[in-house]
């Protein structure tokens, strides 16, 4: 049992210095043009699948009225 308390506290002690010692965070700036890349990125996939969409859409009810 206490082996096992041993590593547990080993691990947490671990990760604390991982993620607040040795991690390098970015700064405001950088996280800003992050997210704007993200969020222009995440709008013109969304056209793209739209269109894509509704074009296909389109096709097929066209089709399907040559068909009747």
């Amino acid at each position: 049992m206490f082996s096992f308390l041993g590593r547990l506290r080993e691990f947490w002690n671990e990760t604390i210095t991982e993620v607040f010692v040795k991690a390098s965070w970015p700064t405001l700036k950088e996280l800003a043009d992050s997210t704007l890349v993200v969020i222009v990125v995440i709008a013109l996939l969304g056209a793209v699948v739209f269109l894509c969409d509704f074009s296909l859409s389109n096709f097929v009810q066209f089709a399907t009225h040559l068909v009747r």
